[in-house]
């Protein structure tokens, strides 16, 4: 499991556009938005490959002018409690 956290910042006049259309991003949740259009959005996907196409297809909306990745981790066994744990101890990814 791939675990990423993106700020996304829309144009102010496609706050709404942009809002609906990460809600229709399958592994996409917003966390939290601004009036601003700044939103802090999580990616979870199976690949790494996935989490890439999912970035590029937010970065690339009509709307968005600009997205950030500021957090990415990769969970073997996302499940296992102790792994979570040791993953995080050690320092994640």
């Amino acid at each position: 499991m791939n675990i990423s956290s993106v700020i996304v910042h829309a144009k102010p006049a496609d706050i709404v556009s942009v809002r609906s259309g990460l809600e229709q991003i399958p592994g996409v949740e917003i966390h939290a938005a601004n009036d601003d259009g700044k939103f802090i959005v999580t990616i979870e996907t199976e690949t790494d490959g996935e989490t890439a196409s999912t970035f590029d297809r937010i970065n690339t909306m009509d709307g968005v002018m600009s997205a950030a990745m500021v957090f990415h981790q990769f969970e073997s066994n996302p499940d296992d409690p102790v792994a979570a744990q040791a993953g995080f101890a050690a320092g994640g990814n």
